[in-house]
Protein backbone atom coordinates (compact mmCIF):
# COMPACT_ATOMS: atom_id res chain seq x y z
CA UNK A 1 0.00 0.00 0.00
CA UNK A 2 0.96 3.62 -0.37
CA UNK A 3 0.95 6.49 1.76
CA UNK A 4 0.66 9.96 0.22
CA UNK A 5 0.78 12.64 2.72
CA UNK A 6 0.22 16.47 1.47
CA UNK A 7 -0.24 19.80 2.33
CA UNK A 8 -2.87 22.27 1.37
CA UNK A 9 -2.46 26.22 1.71
CA UNK A 10 -5.41 28.31 1.25
CA UNK A 11 -5.17 32.26 1.60
CA UNK A 12 -7.99 34.80 2.57
CA UNK A 13 -8.74 35.02 -0.77
CA UNK A 14 -9.90 31.51 -1.20
CA UNK A 15 -6.90 29.77 -3.25
CA UNK A 16 -6.10 26.76 -2.31
CA UNK A 17 -2.28 25.77 -3.18
CA UNK A 18 -1.97 21.79 -2.43
CA UNK A 19 1.90 20.55 -1.93
CA UNK A 20 3.14 16.66 -2.01
CA UNK A 21 5.30 15.96 1.36
CA UNK A 22 5.80 12.49 1.53
CA UNK A 23 5.35 9.12 0.09
CA UNK A 24 5.22 6.08 2.08
CA UNK A 25 5.36 2.46 0.63
CA UNK A 26 4.30 -0.73 3.15
CA UNK A 27 3.80 -4.19 1.70
CA UNK A 28 -0.04 -5.54 1.47
CA UNK A 29 -1.40 -8.23 3.74
CA UNK A 30 1.51 -8.25 5.68
CA UNK A 31 2.01 -6.69 9.01
CA UNK A 32 5.04 -6.72 11.47
CA UNK A 33 6.67 -4.63 13.62
CA UNK A 34 9.38 -3.60 11.54
CA UNK A 35 6.79 -1.55 9.33
CA UNK A 36 4.06 -0.54 11.84
CA UNK A 37 3.90 3.12 11.75
CA UNK A 38 6.45 5.58 11.14
CA UNK A 39 10.01 5.21 11.30
CA UNK A 40 12.34 7.97 12.96
CA UNK A 41 13.73 8.54 9.33
CA UNK A 42 10.20 8.99 8.11
CA UNK A 43 9.26 11.13 10.39
CA UNK A 44 12.50 13.46 10.22
CA UNK A 45 11.63 13.77 6.12
CA UNK A 46 8.20 14.13 6.79
CA UNK A 47 8.94 16.95 9.31
CA UNK A 48 11.39 18.31 7.03
CA UNK A 49 9.42 18.52 3.97
CA UNK A 50 6.45 19.94 6.19
CA UNK A 51 8.34 23.01 7.28
CA UNK A 52 9.88 23.59 3.95
CA UNK A 53 6.51 23.85 2.31
CA UNK A 54 4.93 26.25 5.06
CA UNK A 55 7.60 28.50 5.05
CA UNK A 56 8.15 28.71 1.53
CA UNK A 57 4.27 29.29 1.03
CA UNK A 58 4.21 32.01 4.05
CA UNK A 59 7.14 33.64 2.19
CA UNK A 60 5.71 33.87 -1.57
CA UNK A 61 2.70 35.24 -0.39
CA UNK A 62 4.22 37.83 1.71
CA UNK A 63 6.86 38.90 -1.51
CA UNK A 64 3.33 38.86 -3.64
CA UNK A 65 1.27 40.65 -1.13
CA UNK A 66 4.17 43.47 -1.35
CA UNK A 67 5.31 43.33 -4.70
CA UNK A 68 2.47 46.39 -5.36
CA UNK A 69 4.13 49.69 -5.91
CA UNK A 70 2.80 51.75 -2.24
CA UNK A 71 2.35 55.14 -4.37
CA UNK A 72 0.67 54.05 -8.04
CA UNK A 73 0.17 50.71 -6.78
CA UNK A 74 1.91 49.34 -9.99
CA UNK A 75 3.70 45.39 -9.92
CA UNK A 76 7.24 46.42 -9.14
CA UNK A 77 9.82 44.48 -11.35
CA UNK A 78 11.35 41.36 -10.14
CA UNK A 79 15.01 41.89 -9.97
CA UNK A 80 16.25 38.07 -8.74
CA UNK A 81 15.74 35.72 -5.91
CA UNK A 82 18.38 34.61 -3.35
CA UNK A 83 17.20 32.64 -0.35
CA UNK A 84 18.42 33.67 3.23
CA UNK A 85 18.75 31.27 6.22
CA UNK A 86 17.04 31.17 9.17
CA UNK A 87 18.21 28.32 11.96
CA UNK A 88 14.75 26.58 13.50
CA UNK A 89 14.49 23.57 15.76
CA UNK A 90 13.83 21.76 13.10
CA UNK A 91 17.14 22.90 11.16
CA UNK A 92 18.21 25.40 9.05
CA UNK A 93 15.52 26.81 6.13
CA UNK A 94 16.95 28.17 3.09
CA UNK A 95 13.67 30.61 2.66
CA UNK A 96 13.58 32.31 -0.88
CA UNK A 97 13.66 36.05 -0.73
CA UNK A 98 12.98 38.16 -4.13
CA UNK A 99 13.87 41.33 -4.65
CA UNK A 100 11.96 43.91 -6.70
CA UNK A 101 13.12 46.93 -8.36
CA UNK A 102 11.71 50.28 -6.48
CA UNK A 103 8.99 52.25 -8.55
CA UNK A 104 10.11 55.56 -10.59
CA UNK A 105 6.97 57.34 -7.99
CA UNK A 106 8.90 55.79 -4.59
CA UNK A 107 10.91 58.28 -2.83
CA UNK A 108 13.40 55.17 -1.67
CA UNK A 109 16.06 54.33 -3.52
CA UNK A 110 17.54 50.62 -4.27
CA UNK A 111 16.19 47.65 -3.92
CA UNK A 112 12.86 46.36 -1.90
CA UNK A 113 13.41 42.94 -0.32
CA UNK A 114 10.50 42.48 1.86
CA UNK A 115 11.65 39.31 2.80
CA UNK A 116 14.36 40.53 4.91
CA UNK A 117 12.70 43.31 6.13
CA UNK A 118 10.40 40.89 7.69
CA UNK A 119 12.86 38.29 9.42
CA UNK A 120 15.59 40.67 10.78
CA UNK A 121 16.52 37.88 13.19
CA UNK A 122 17.55 34.85 11.70
CA UNK A 123 17.26 32.61 14.80
CA UNK A 124 13.44 31.28 15.47
CA UNK A 125 12.47 32.37 19.17
CA UNK A 126 11.85 29.02 20.13
CA UNK A 127 15.43 27.43 18.97
CA UNK A 128 16.73 30.65 21.03
CA UNK A 129 14.63 29.64 24.22
CA UNK A 130 16.02 25.75 23.86
CA UNK A 131 19.18 26.88 23.75
CA UNK A 132 18.99 29.24 26.73
CA UNK A 133 17.29 26.88 28.87
CA UNK A 134 19.55 23.61 27.84
CA UNK A 135 23.27 26.01 28.54
CA UNK A 136 22.02 26.92 31.95
CA UNK A 137 21.70 24.25 32.58
CA UNK A 138 24.81 21.68 30.99
CA UNK A 139 27.99 23.20 29.19
CA UNK A 140 27.73 24.55 25.83
CA UNK A 141 29.18 21.75 23.86
CA UNK A 142 26.72 19.44 25.87
CA UNK A 143 23.56 21.74 24.78
CA UNK A 144 25.65 21.79 21.36
CA UNK A 145 25.62 17.91 21.60
CA UNK A 146 21.71 17.56 22.36
CA UNK A 147 20.98 19.83 20.10
CA UNK A 148 22.36 18.07 17.05
CA UNK A 149 21.16 14.82 18.33
CA UNK A 150 17.73 16.26 18.44
CA UNK A 151 17.40 17.86 15.05
CA UNK A 152 15.66 16.33 12.45
CA UNK A 153 17.57 16.94 9.98
CA UNK A 154 20.73 15.84 11.85
CA UNK A 155 22.66 18.74 11.21
CA UNK A 156 25.80 19.83 13.12
CA UNK A 157 25.74 23.21 15.53
CA UNK A 158 28.45 24.71 16.91
CA UNK A 159 29.43 25.63 20.82
CA UNK A 160 30.36 28.92 20.24
CA UNK A 161 27.17 29.44 18.30
CA UNK A 162 25.15 28.24 20.91
CA UNK A 163 26.95 30.74 23.53
CA UNK A 164 26.64 33.65 21.24
CA UNK A 165 22.85 33.18 20.80
CA UNK A 166 22.78 32.34 24.85
CA UNK A 167 24.81 35.37 26.12
CA UNK A 168 22.57 37.83 22.92
CA UNK A 169 19.19 36.53 25.04
CA UNK A 170 20.56 37.94 28.34
CA UNK A 171 21.98 41.18 27.24
CA UNK A 172 18.18 41.65 26.04
CA UNK A 173 17.09 40.38 29.51
CA UNK A 174 19.82 42.75 31.09
CA UNK A 175 19.12 45.62 29.06
CA UNK A 176 15.36 45.78 30.30
CA UNK A 177 16.22 46.38 33.81
CA UNK A 178 15.39 49.60 34.68
CA UNK A 179 17.76 52.27 36.23
CA UNK A 180 19.77 51.72 39.65
CA UNK A 181 19.05 54.15 42.57
CA UNK A 182 20.35 53.94 46.23
CA UNK A 183 16.70 53.94 47.94
CA UNK A 184 13.48 51.48 46.24
CA UNK A 185 11.18 52.55 48.88
CA UNK A 186 8.09 54.24 46.78
CA UNK A 187 4.79 56.09 47.80
CA UNK A 188 4.53 57.10 51.90
CA UNK A 189 3.33 55.55 54.80
CA UNK A 190 -0.42 56.78 54.42
CA UNK A 191 -0.78 55.21 51.02
CA UNK A 192 0.51 51.69 52.77
CA UNK A 193 -1.91 52.05 55.56
CA UNK A 194 -5.09 52.49 53.07
CA UNK A 195 -3.49 49.18 51.28
CA UNK A 196 -5.24 45.83 51.97
CA UNK A 197 -3.80 43.61 54.68
CA UNK A 198 -0.52 42.48 53.59
CA UNK A 199 0.14 38.95 52.70
CA UNK A 200 2.36 36.56 54.41
CA UNK A 201 5.94 37.54 55.70
CA UNK A 202 8.88 36.85 53.28
CA UNK A 203 12.30 36.02 53.89
CA UNK A 204 15.12 36.91 51.43
CA UNK A 205 18.62 35.41 52.40
CA UNK A 206 21.49 36.00 50.66
CA UNK A 207 25.10 33.98 50.19
CA UNK A 208 28.12 34.70 48.28
CA UNK A 209 30.25 32.02 46.08
CA UNK A 210 33.50 31.67 44.13
CA UNK A 211 34.31 30.59 40.39
CA UNK A 212 37.47 30.53 38.74
CA UNK A 213 38.74 33.91 36.88
CA UNK A 214 39.71 33.12 33.13
CA UNK A 215 40.98 37.13 33.50
CA UNK A 216 43.12 37.20 36.06
CA UNK A 217 44.31 33.38 36.74
CA UNK A 218 44.60 31.52 39.07
CA UNK A 219 42.23 34.16 41.40
CA UNK A 220 38.94 33.77 41.68
CA UNK A 221 36.21 36.39 41.57
CA UNK A 222 33.06 36.31 43.72
CA UNK A 223 29.19 35.88 42.95
CA UNK A 224 26.47 36.75 45.43
CA UNK A 225 23.23 34.79 45.27
CA UNK A 226 19.78 35.11 46.81
CA UNK A 227 16.46 33.38 47.20
CA UNK A 228 13.61 35.09 48.04
CA UNK A 229 10.82 32.71 49.99
CA UNK A 230 7.11 33.66 50.61
CA UNK A 231 6.04 31.83 53.91
CA UNK A 232 2.39 29.82 53.75
CA UNK A 233 -0.69 31.33 53.91
CA UNK A 234 -3.44 30.79 56.30
CA UNK A 235 -4.41 27.79 53.68
CA UNK A 236 -1.12 26.51 53.47
CA UNK A 237 -0.94 27.92 49.57
CA UNK A 238 2.98 29.37 48.58
CA UNK A 239 3.90 31.18 46.22
CA UNK A 240 7.56 29.62 44.44
CA UNK A 241 10.16 30.97 45.41
CA UNK A 242 12.48 33.28 43.10
CA UNK A 243 16.20 33.41 42.67
CA UNK A 244 18.82 36.14 42.06
CA UNK A 245 22.42 36.00 41.24
CA UNK A 246 25.06 38.90 40.28
CA UNK A 247 29.00 38.92 40.01
CA UNK A 248 29.98 41.44 42.51
CA UNK A 249 32.02 44.65 40.92
CA UNK A 250 30.58 43.86 37.47
CA UNK A 251 27.13 44.15 37.77
CA UNK A 252 26.09 47.96 38.19
CA UNK A 253 22.40 47.50 39.45
CA UNK A 254 22.42 44.64 42.03
CA UNK A 255 19.77 46.80 44.02
CA UNK A 256 17.60 47.21 41.36
CA UNK A 257 18.13 43.80 40.61
CA UNK A 258 16.75 42.86 43.92
CA UNK A 259 13.80 45.10 44.27
CA UNK A 260 12.57 43.72 40.75
CA UNK A 261 12.36 40.26 42.28
CA UNK A 262 10.52 41.20 45.42
CA UNK A 263 7.95 43.43 42.99
CA UNK A 264 7.68 40.24 40.60
CA UNK A 265 6.64 38.29 43.73
CA UNK A 266 4.14 40.97 44.69
CA UNK A 267 5.96 42.42 47.73
CA UNK A 268 4.82 45.72 48.30
CA UNK A 269 5.92 48.40 50.54
CA UNK A 270 3.75 47.09 53.52
CA UNK A 271 5.06 43.70 53.65
CA UNK A 272 6.98 42.72 56.04
CA UNK A 273 10.56 40.99 54.65
CA UNK A 274 13.46 39.40 56.56
CA UNK A 275 16.99 39.96 54.92
CA UNK A 276 19.32 36.80 56.27
CA UNK A 277 22.96 37.67 55.38
CA UNK A 278 26.47 37.26 56.37
CA UNK A 279 27.08 40.31 57.49
CA UNK A 280 29.76 41.42 54.16
CA UNK A 281 29.68 45.05 53.86
CA UNK A 282 29.04 44.44 49.91
CA UNK A 283 25.62 42.51 50.89
CA UNK A 284 24.84 45.16 54.11
CA UNK A 285 24.72 47.51 51.21
CA UNK A 286 22.43 45.72 49.13
CA UNK A 287 19.86 44.60 51.51
CA UNK A 288 19.06 48.44 53.19
CA UNK A 289 16.64 51.28 52.02
CA UNK A 290 14.76 47.60 49.90
CA UNK A 291 11.24 47.91 51.97
CA UNK A 292 10.29 50.08 55.39
CA UNK A 293 9.30 46.97 57.26
CA UNK A 294 12.18 45.12 56.49
CA UNK A 295 14.08 43.22 59.44
CA UNK A 296 17.99 42.67 58.72
CA UNK A 297 19.93 39.34 61.08
CA UNK A 298 22.88 38.31 60.73
CA UNK A 299 23.23 34.71 59.93
CA UNK A 300 24.23 32.20 62.83
CA UNK A 301 25.67 29.53 60.80
CA UNK A 302 28.98 31.80 59.47
CA UNK A 303 28.60 33.34 63.87
CA UNK A 304 28.91 29.37 64.47
CA UNK A 305 31.70 28.35 61.65
CA UNK A 306 34.04 30.82 62.61
CA UNK A 307 33.91 29.96 66.43
CA UNK A 308 34.44 26.22 65.28
CA UNK A 309 37.74 26.82 63.28
CA UNK A 310 38.44 29.32 66.46
CA UNK A 311 37.87 26.36 69.08
CA UNK A 312 39.65 23.88 66.17
CA UNK A 313 43.10 26.11 66.49
CA UNK A 314 42.97 26.05 69.84
CA UNK A 315 42.78 22.65 70.18
CA UNK A 316 46.38 22.48 67.88
CA UNK A 317 48.53 24.54 70.19
CA UNK A 318 51.54 22.75 70.88
CA UNK A 319 52.43 21.74 74.10
CA UNK A 320 52.91 23.00 76.86
CA UNK A 321 49.98 24.88 76.41
CA UNK A 322 47.26 22.66 77.00
CA UNK A 323 46.20 24.88 79.72
CA UNK A 324 45.31 27.74 77.67
CA UNK A 325 44.23 25.63 75.08
CA UNK A 326 41.11 24.41 77.59
CA UNK A 327 40.69 27.76 79.25
CA UNK A 328 40.63 28.82 75.10
CA UNK A 329 37.81 26.42 74.24
CA UNK A 330 35.95 27.02 76.61
CA UNK A 331 35.69 30.79 77.06
CA UNK A 332 34.99 30.33 73.29
CA UNK A 333 31.75 28.00 73.91
CA UNK A 334 30.79 30.75 76.19
CA UNK A 335 30.85 33.52 73.25
CA UNK A 336 29.03 30.84 71.08
CA UNK A 337 26.31 30.48 73.96
CA UNK A 338 26.18 34.42 74.46
CA UNK A 339 25.52 35.48 71.18
CA UNK A 340 22.59 32.71 70.87
CA UNK A 341 20.66 34.73 73.13
CA UNK A 342 21.63 37.60 71.84
CA UNK A 343 24.20 39.15 73.94
CA UNK A 344 26.38 40.68 72.22
CA UNK A 345 28.19 42.93 74.48
CA UNK A 346 28.88 39.93 76.83
CA UNK A 347 30.23 38.23 73.88
CA UNK A 348 33.01 40.95 73.01
CA UNK A 349 34.24 40.80 76.29
CA UNK A 350 35.02 37.28 76.16
CA UNK A 351 36.45 37.83 73.11
CA UNK A 352 38.99 40.40 74.60
CA UNK A 353 39.63 37.46 77.63
CA UNK A 354 40.28 34.91 74.77
CA UNK A 355 43.37 37.09 73.58
CA UNK A 356 44.31 37.04 77.23
CA UNK A 357 44.51 33.70 77.29
CA UNK A 358 46.41 33.21 74.04
CA UNK A 359 49.11 36.20 75.02
CA UNK A 360 49.19 34.47 78.85
CA UNK A 361 51.40 31.93 76.84
CA UNK A 362 54.10 34.20 76.91
CA UNK A 363 54.56 36.78 79.84
CA UNK A 364 56.33 40.37 79.08
CA UNK A 365 60.18 40.35 79.79
CA UNK A 366 61.73 43.36 81.09
CA UNK A 367 62.04 45.45 78.29
CA UNK A 368 58.46 44.93 77.81
CA UNK A 369 58.39 42.96 74.22
CA UNK A 370 55.11 42.56 73.25
CA UNK A 371 54.07 39.47 74.04
CA UNK A 372 52.56 38.43 70.76
CA UNK A 373 55.89 39.54 68.70
CA UNK A 374 57.98 36.87 71.08
CA UNK A 375 59.45 33.66 69.98
CA UNK A 376 57.30 32.25 73.10
CA UNK A 377 54.31 32.62 71.62
CA UNK A 378 53.90 29.90 68.56
CA UNK A 379 52.54 30.25 65.34
CA UNK A 380 49.45 28.54 65.84
CA UNK A 381 48.69 30.91 68.80
CA UNK A 382 49.75 34.07 66.44
CA UNK A 383 47.36 32.53 63.82
CA UNK A 384 44.50 32.20 66.59
CA UNK A 385 45.20 35.49 67.39
CA UNK A 386 44.28 36.69 64.50
CA UNK A 387 41.29 35.40 63.65
CA UNK A 388 40.10 36.24 67.37
CA UNK A 389 40.94 39.93 66.02
CA UNK A 390 38.82 39.50 62.70
CA UNK A 391 35.76 37.87 64.59
CA UNK A 392 35.82 40.88 66.99
CA UNK A 393 35.10 43.21 64.41
CA UNK A 394 33.19 41.12 62.67
CA UNK A 395 30.56 40.44 65.85
CA UNK A 396 31.32 44.26 66.31
CA UNK A 397 30.53 45.62 63.13
CA UNK A 398 27.32 43.33 62.35
CA UNK A 399 26.02 44.34 66.22
CA UNK A 400 22.98 45.91 65.13
CA UNK A 401 22.04 42.50 62.84
CA UNK A 402 22.21 39.92 65.87
CA UNK A 403 18.65 39.22 67.69
CA UNK A 404 18.09 36.74 70.34
CA UNK A 405 18.30 33.50 67.57
CA UNK A 406 16.91 31.13 71.02
CA UNK A 407 13.52 32.99 70.94
CA UNK A 408 13.49 33.26 67.31
CA UNK A 409 14.16 29.56 66.67
CA UNK A 410 11.29 28.71 69.67
CA UNK A 411 8.74 30.48 67.67
CA UNK A 412 9.85 28.60 64.56
CA UNK A 413 11.43 31.37 62.61
CA UNK A 414 14.29 31.12 60.56
CA UNK A 415 17.96 31.79 62.06
CA UNK A 416 20.59 30.89 59.09
CA UNK A 417 20.67 30.98 55.61
CA UNK A 418 21.31 27.00 55.48
CA UNK A 419 18.35 27.62 52.75
CA UNK A 420 20.40 29.74 50.48
CA UNK A 421 23.62 27.34 51.35
CA UNK A 422 21.98 24.72 48.78
CA UNK A 423 20.80 27.77 46.36
CA UNK A 424 24.26 28.68 45.87
CA UNK A 425 25.27 25.21 45.34
CA UNK A 426 22.15 24.79 42.71
CA UNK A 427 23.05 28.24 40.90
CA UNK A 428 26.79 28.44 41.11
CA UNK A 429 28.60 25.53 42.05
CA UNK A 430 26.91 22.86 39.56
CA UNK A 431 27.31 24.98 36.53
CA UNK A 432 30.64 26.86 37.22
CA UNK A 433 32.81 24.85 39.66
CA UNK A 434 31.92 21.27 40.26
CA UNK A 435 33.57 18.79 38.05
CA UNK A 436 33.64 21.43 35.55
CA UNK A 437 37.11 22.82 35.93
CA UNK A 438 36.20 25.83 33.95
CA UNK A 439 37.20 29.30 34.41
CA UNK A 440 34.73 32.58 33.64
CA UNK A 441 34.89 36.17 32.94
CA UNK A 442 32.71 37.90 34.89
CA UNK A 443 30.72 38.69 31.78
CA UNK A 444 29.97 35.43 31.03
CA UNK A 445 29.26 34.36 34.54
CA UNK A 446 26.73 37.22 35.19
CA UNK A 447 24.56 36.98 31.59
CA UNK A 448 24.42 33.08 32.32
CA UNK A 449 23.30 33.84 35.98
CA UNK A 450 20.08 35.99 34.69
CA UNK A 451 19.33 32.59 32.56
CA UNK A 452 20.20 29.91 35.00
CA UNK A 453 18.22 31.32 37.59
CA UNK A 454 15.11 32.40 35.20
CA UNK A 455 15.63 28.03 34.28
CA UNK A 456 14.95 27.11 37.81
CA UNK A 457 12.56 29.65 38.42
CA UNK A 458 10.78 28.35 35.51
CA UNK A 459 10.10 31.61 34.67
CA UNK A 460 12.11 32.45 31.04
CA UNK A 461 9.24 30.64 29.10
CA UNK A 462 7.67 33.60 30.12
CA UNK A 463 10.11 36.17 28.77
CA UNK A 464 9.91 34.80 25.61
CA UNK A 465 5.97 34.71 25.56
CA UNK A 466 6.13 38.57 26.12
CA UNK A 467 8.76 39.28 23.46
CA UNK A 468 6.38 37.48 20.82
CA UNK A 469 3.42 39.63 22.16
CA UNK A 470 5.97 42.54 21.88
CA UNK A 471 6.56 41.75 17.90
CA UNK A 472 2.74 40.62 17.43
CA UNK A 473 1.68 44.36 18.80
CA UNK A 474 4.54 46.06 16.56
CA UNK A 475 3.69 44.25 13.85
CA UNK A 476 -0.48 45.40 14.51
CA UNK A 477 0.70 48.76 15.12
CA UNK A 478 2.88 48.92 11.73
CA UNK A 479 -0.26 47.49 9.68
CA UNK A 480 -2.59 49.96 11.10
CA UNK A 481 -0.06 52.92 10.12
CA UNK A 482 0.49 51.37 6.52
Amino acid sequence: MRFTISLAAQTNDGSVTEHTLATLERPDGTLSIDDLGLRIDDAKAILAALQIAVTDTQALDLARCQRACWCCGTARRLKDTRTITVRTPFGKLKVPSPRYRRCACERATGIAAPIVAALPERVTPDLLELEARWASLAAYGVTAARLADVLPVGEAINASTVRNDVLRVAERLEAELGPERRVHIEGCRNEWEDMPLPGPPVTVGIDGGYVRSWTDRPSNFEVIVGKSVIEPDENGAAEPARRFGFVVGHDGKPRRRLHEILRQQGVGMDREVTFMSDGGKGVRDLQQDMRPNAEHILDYFHIAMRLTVMQQMAKGLPPPHEKAMIAIIVTLERVRRFLWHGNVRRALELVSDVEEDVLDIAEPDAACEPRDQRAEVPPQARKLLRYGHEFGAYIADNAAMIPNYAERHRYGEVVSTAFVESTVNQVVAKRFAKKQQMQWTPRGVHLLLQLRTRTLDATLANDFLRWRQDRMTGSTNHAKAA
